[in-house]
């Protein structure tokens, strides 16, 4: 048997994933011939295959010494490097492949993937273009620059080249994956969600298409479902391994190659669908968690709000507190922390903290009506009609508002006034106790108490419910 002959039979048992058994075959050919470009070239491949990067690239690096023109040797070496992320060698290796081998598809490809973790997503573009140019028909280049098309944020661009892949392979679920993806930023919930279903489907342990249908789902308000697929994602791998490329980072840009950060996404958005579904014990635990991975002012934020609705007000202060000390622009933090305040009892700070949200965002309309309460709670009653209707005037959908309004008219003796505005309040919030016991009452000292009761019965109605 030749030194080629028994080359050609670890090639065969490597492809059939007996790299163990190849290496030991090579481990010979090398030893009988030390300079044989070939045998140290194809041990790097079982090396790589292996996951023994390093190894790997010694090999290909003695294949290049001995054979320096050898441009398959220096694009191997290129994605070993890359997997070790060594991104700077990685780049000069694929060029260098290039520039031998100017016709290769996998160059352009993998130059491209190496693009796509640099974020230079236009120019992945182009090196795809070449590589499809090259090569037509070969699905996972329409994929990869669909992906990449996506990074860029033409939706569109991603469409039509999924669209290609999955005519190529229609049984790719990354494609259907990022299609869906692709959809979900065009606000086409429905073909997003189908295109989630179909990845799991093909790919029942398919980690981000469970996340991806989450959002989803949560799009189209299917908060139980969506919290069923976060759950099943950090089942499936709680600490979500490198998987090229990566979707969820798309939507919180901070889930790049490490394990902490996906769990720590998937804990925030798994606890905005409790949050969402009434469970406010379980979305607390998830935003904790989540913040001994990443104290991130978002999630700080999204825990004191579950704290706020819960009564809990000493706790939501203190998160607000800490989300204005992370960023100290957010109206929405100081908006908040006014309300918590206020229901602690101390105006002058709920007062303070609601000026900075309106100077900060003086079209925040939330933060109208909380200075609006106060200045109630102050006596000052012109002040918070004119706070009530600065808030209606930028948001003229806001039943609470509405409702209070009604509930200062009422005080202020305008009787038909705060008629006309808890009707509107019920018009756009149906199921609204509190307005119908203000409507009762509003009833009662017109003289109708007939309607005054039908409004009582309503309200013992939607508690029973409740």
């Amino acid at each position: 048997m030749t030194a080629k002959d028994l080359l050609n039979r670890g090639v065969d048992l490597a492809r059939k994933r007996d790299c163990a058994g190849a290496i030991a075959i090579f481990n010979t050919v090398i030893a009988y011939l030390p300079n044989y470009a070939k045998a140290y070239y194809n041990r790097g491949c079982a090396h790589y295959a292996m996951d023994n990067y390093g190894t790997a690239i010694e090999d290909f690096s003695w294949a290049i010494h001995l054979l320096p023109q050898y441009a398959s040797a220096y694009l191997n070496r290129g994605n070993a490097q890359r997997k070790l992320r060594h991104w700077d060698a990685a780049l000069e290796d694929f060029e260098r492949g290039i520039q031998l081998a100017p016709l290769s598809t996998r160059g352009y490809c993998n130059r491209g993937l190496l693009r796509l973790d640099l974020g230079d997503h236009a120019g992945a573009v182009r090196d795809f273009d070449y590589a499809l140019k090259l090569q037509p028909h070969f699905p996972r280049t329409y994929l990869w620059r669909g992906v990449a098309w996506l990074q860029c944020g033409e939706s569109q661009f991603a469409i039509n080249d999924l669209n290609r892949a999955l005519a190529l392979n229609p049984h790719c679920a990354d494609a259907f994956n990022h299609r869906g993806l692709a959809y979900l930023y065009q606000v086409d919930y429905k073909r997003s969600l189908d295109d989630f279903n179909q990845a799991i489907a093909l790919n029942e342990g398919f980690v981000d298409a469970y996340s991806n249908r989450a959002k989803a789902r949560t799009e189209l308000g299917d908060y139980a479902g969506a919290m069923k697929d976060y759950c099943t994602a950090l089942r499936l791998d709680p600490a979500l391994p490198e998987i090229h490329p990566r979707t969820l980072p798309q939507l919180q840009n901070v889930l790049q190659d490490c394990p902490a950060p996906g769990k720590f996404a998937l804990l925030n958005n798994r606890g905005n669908a409790r949050a969402a579904l009434g469970d406010s014990e379980g979305a607390l635990d998830d935003y904790t968690e989540a913040l001994r991975i990443s104290p991130k002012a978002y999630v700080y934020h999204n825990r004191a709000l579950v704290q706020l609705y819960s009564h809990r007000y000493e706790m939501a202060a203190a998160d607000f507190s800490e989300v204005i000390r992370l960023e100290p622009c957010c109206a929405d933090a100081f908006s908040n922390r006014s309300s918590a305040r206020h229901h602690l009892g101390n105006l002058a700070g709920a007062l303070q903290d609601v000026n900075q949200a309106i100077e900060l965002t003086p079209s925040l309309a939330n933060a109208y009506a909380q200075r609006g309460r106060i200045q109630v709670d102050l006596h000052q009653y012109q002040a918070a009609m004119a706070d009530f209707d600065q808030a209606l005037s930028l948001q003229p959908d806001a039943a609470q508002t509405f409702n209070e309004r009604s509930v200062l008219r009422f005080r202020l003796k305008d009787v038909e006034g705060a008629l006309a505005d808890v009707n509107r309040a019920l018009e756009l919030q149906p199921q609204f106790p509190d307005a119908y016991i203000n409507r009762s009452l509003i009833r009662f000292d017109r003289g109708d108490r007939s309607g005054a009761l039908s409004d009582i019965v309503l309200v013992m109605k939607l508690n029973q419910t409740a």
